[in-house]
């Protein structure tokens, strides 16, 4: 059969030329050679028994408020046993039924008059979050009883998808639901899809996250996540004839039924102002703007266990004596709300354009108030479950703060600041407990993309935590010089250089006169002839030498704040998220680091949701699965996938497994006419995405995925940390194209190299490629050269002269092609052609699918929170009773 994909791209030259040029007309980015787009890809029933003493958190004291009472332990109807005993109704259809009949009529977002599915939604959602609920307040009960080690997970981004399929599913209770809405005339189906998904993240750094959430409740590991609850998310992507048009998100329109707000849980937190030093010594930052914290919070359900933990969302106001009424009521509207405004714009949007000062400062603010609201709640409930005795010491052996990516870097100095200035402990035990407290996921090799921060900025913004942060740059330059001595300057200079968290700042006073240049060599003369003439030569010479020196011209770079090198002293423990990236890290982002502490750097293996990805997301593969290794428990123990080896070749399997992929592609089909206007053929190879879908999401991806055939992951190798879409692909059994760069180097390793479509330069290679390239010594391919001028001619509608521009040349800013496509792109098309061949013969891409389902195993985000938990929280999994 001949190969056809639905984009009606034939050829692998033609293939990367059309990814290249739509990439810039729907708005990718290109921070690692290859293009991808700048966001993510995507009356109650009488059976009612369970009654705890408490229904809600127990309320945590502020680090500046009074203690609370100790929580009464949770209640539990001893006739119940199991999972179905923290469930607020049977598992039968007509108990669910009632149950969302009640909320319809008395928990109504809708006028009671209709009964359509976005009305049916709420009150499903509000059904399912009662079950959530008491599971929830049992698990935080039981925590408080016992207080174990908890995990707290702070990100800027949880990228969750719908909760609802997701949520009943880990409950057990998805046939109760679709029976009992059927009852109601609805199906789960189309009420699943009147959620909107959570604009809480963009791309995979958020959607790791949600993974790891999933998991650690699955696990059972006591753990939170914090985050920023987003009012506008990042954008909702339009495609229109011009290109792409950003709209703010509407997410919360209609309001959201799975959080909780918490009006007792909320923190001050502080910008601006000065710091000053009280009579007995102690700093104190006054004046400046205050806002509120408020907490907001959503239950995370494991799956098929009682343990529902928390995300604790972050929403910012001012409290309303701020409202200035007599500005108001003279005419001043918009002076008068000012303040109020401030605080609530911090909230608003996800990464907020940082082109500006204003920007600049709001994305500053933002990653501030993340991790002061974060650890002061931290701060109250360690206060609390230690009931009336505190003792400091205790504090890393019940807390570990991971900070997901350089954004909560902030936690560092804000710990340091509250242990010292409101806890009065003394800097040198601040500093061991905050060391042994947090730890730092690295998502970049790229120097460029690791996070700064202008000093001055910062000064302004923070400042008694540029003070701390000082302080801890002059230990670290301490340090570097006791390890390295001051024999060698050139040596020291370097080393400060790398590892210095202030770049651009003279060193402190204290090592002012560490570096001292060599002094210049004196010629004595001896009392002769010769040695005077000599002398002479020596003195002619320098005189020489002075003169042909030309001063440089003086350049003052910007003091900044270097992130990166900031959570790398400050934490015990750095990962990077794939072997290879983990490499990178060692050898060249944080070596100098690692030559000083090397047991601080490990491996964490990025990992994503069987649940989710598969279970949930793909039910016709799900049940070919269980049906054929004879068992369910692959959801919870993905190792049994490899089963699935054994019947790659049993024609029975495979001719379900084209079935099921078929039926997905179905699906897809409506997709892309519903969104697009376009009609596919589902007999076409599904190369995703080639017809571009708009406004990507994770509901977008749940349907995509399953349906996916091939799927292209060509960043540059060693430019991507690890990639967690691979792993989703590669489970629903989908054949990766791709480089030997992050996760797509173990991948290939798990399902067989005969099963992956492997072209590029690899990552030792790549030094030396550039340097040929700067020499001169690069031949473009004769089709990569018409591939430019095809682009450049104007048919796809925009000016690409930039994009091209930036793959000629030898050297230069934005030119020189650094991410080496044009070194690639011969080794890509003689890839492409195997694809098609491999792709005409269909019962062998039949098995290689199924060779990649059975090989993904090691990709579950299962596997990587066991080895978090083990490795770096030092957390034990608690299991209700």
């Amino acid at each position: 059969m001949d190969t056809m994909r639905i984009s009606g791209v034939s050829s692998g030259a033609e293939s990367l030329m059309h990814h290249n040029a739509l990439s810039s007309l729907v708005g990718r980015r290109c921070d690692n050679g290859r293009w991808r787009r700048t966001r993510m890809f995507p009356a109650r029933s009488r059976t009612w028994r369970l009654s705890p003493k408490k229904t809600l958190f127990p309320s945590v004291k502020a680090v500046s408020s009074e203690p609370k009472e100790k929580v009464a332990d949770v209640v539990i109807d001893s006739e119940q046993e199991g999972f179905s005993s923290l469930s607020p109704f049977g598992p039968d259809a007509a108990s669910v039924a009632s149950s969302i009949k009640y909320h319809s009529e008395f928990t109504p977002l809708f006028s009671p008059e209709k009964f359509e599915l976005p009305k049916a939604f709420f009150a499903t959602a509000k059904s399912v979050r009662d079950a959530l609920i008491i599971n929830w307040n049992a698990t935080y009960e039981y925590y408080n009883r016992v207080n174990p080690k908890q995990a707290y997970y702070l990100s800027m981004e949880f990228l969750q998808g719908r909760a609802l399929s997701n949520a009943v599913g880990n409950l057990g209770l998805t046939g109760a639901y679709a029976d009992a809405l059927k009852s109601l005339g609805f199906d789960l189906e189309s009420v699943a899809s009147q959620e909107p998904d959570p604009a809480l993240g963009n791309g995979g750094l958020g959607r790791l996250a949600s993974c790891f959430l999933d998991s650690m409740a699955t696990l059972n590991y006591p753990a939170w996540g914090y985050g920023l609850r987003y009012k506008y998310g990042l954008f909702k992507q339009r495609i229109t004839k011009d290109g792409q048009e950003e709209a703010a998100e509407d997410w919360l329109e209609l309001s959201n039924p799975w959080e909780i707000v918490r009006n007792d849980v909320s923190y001050p937190v502080k910008f601006y102002g000065k710091v000053v030093s009280g009579s007995d010594g102690k700093k104190q930052w006054i004046g400046g703007e205050d806002i509120v914290a408020v907490a907001y919070d959503v239950p995370i359900p494991g799956y098929k266990t009682k343990t529902t933990i928390n995300l604790r969302l972050w929403s910012t106001k001012a409290p309303s004596a701020d409202f200035d009424l007599s500005s108001y009521n003279s005419g001043k509207h918009t002076e008068a709300a000012q303040a109020l405004f401030n605080a609530e714009k911090i909230c608003y949007v996800l990464y907020p354009g940082d082109e500006s000062n204003e920007g600049k400062a709001l994305r500053l603010k933002q990653q501030y108030t993340l991790c002061s609201a974060s650890l002061q709640d931290i701060i109250a409930r360690f206060e609390t479950r230690s009931g009336g005795s505190v003792n400091w010491e205790e504090f890393p052996e019940k807390v570990a703060v991971q900070m997901n990516d350089t954004h909560p870097t902030l936690c560092i100095p804000e710990l340091m600041r509250i242990l010292m200035d409101l806890k009065g402990l003394s800097w040198e035990d601040a500093w061991k407990i905050t060391q042994r407290t947090v730890a730092y996921t690295n998502h970049t090799v790229l120097p460029e993309a690791l996070e700064k921060w202008s000093l001055d900025l910062m000064g302004k913004l923070l400042p008694r935590h540029v003070e701390i942060i000082e302080t801890i740059d002059e230990e670290l330059v301490s340090t570097i010089v006791s390890e390295y001595g001051t024999e060698d300057p050139d040596l020291l200079k370097e080393k400060l250089k790398a590892m210095r968290i202030l770049e651009n700042v003279e060193l402190p006073s204290a090592f002012a006169d560490v570096i001292v240049k060599p002094k210049k060599k004196t010629v004595t003369a001896k009392n002769t002839e010769e040695s005077k003439e000599d002398a002479q030569t020596v003195v002619k010479k320098e005189q020489e030498e002075e003169v042909e020196v030309i001063p440089e011209p003086t350049v003052k770079l910007p003091k900044m704040v270097r992130m990166a090198n900031l959570a790398v002293v400050g934490g015990h423990a750095v990962n990077g998220v794939a072997e290879i990236h983990s490499e990178i890290v060692k050898k060249d982002v944080f070596n100098e680091f690692v030559k000083l502490w090397p047991d601080k750097f490990q491996n964490k293996t990025n990992g994503v949701t069987p649940r989710r990805w598969i279970s949930f997301c793909n039910p016709y593969l799900s049940d070919i699965i269980t049906n054929w290794i004879g068992t369910e428990d692959w959801v919870l123990n993905t190792e049994k996938l490899a089963e699935l080896r054994k019947f790659a070749d049993d024609e029975a399997l495979q001719s379900e497994w084209r079935a099921a992929k078929k039926k997905n592609k179905l699906k897809v089909v409506s997709l892309i006419k519903e969104r697009t206007g376009y009609t596919v053929n589902p007999d076409a190879m599904f190369d995703i995405q080639v017809i571009f879908v708009p406004d990507y999401n994770v509901s977008v991806a749940e349907l995509l995925i399953p349906a996916s055939e091939l799927s292209q992951h060509i960043s540059t190798a060693g430019m991507e940390a690890s990639g967690t879409s691979n792993m989703k692909f590669s489970m629903n059994g989908c054949i990766l194209i791709g480089t030997l760069d992050g996760a797509n180097v173990e991948i290939r390793e798990e399902v067989g190299e005969e099963n992956f479509f492997l072209f590029g330069a690899k990552a030792d290679e790549i030094v030396n490629l550039r340097k040929e390239r700067a020499e001169g010594k690069f031949v473009p391919d004769p089709i990569f050269e018409e591939v430019k001028q095809y682009v450049r001619s104007g048919v796809f509608g925009s000016n690409y002269d930039e994009l091209i521009g930036s793959l000629e040349g030898n050297e230069g800013f934005g030119r020189a092609d650094y991410f080496l496509v044009g070194k690639d792109f011969p080794s890509y098309v003689e890839c492409q052609e195997k694809v098609d061949e491999a792709y005409r013969d269909q019962k062998r891409w039949t098995r290689m699918s199924i060779l990649n389902t059975a090989g993904s195993f090691k990709f579950s985000s299962d596997r990587t929170i066991h080895e978090y938990a083990k490795d770096i929280w030092n957390i034990k999994q608690v299991e209700l009773p």
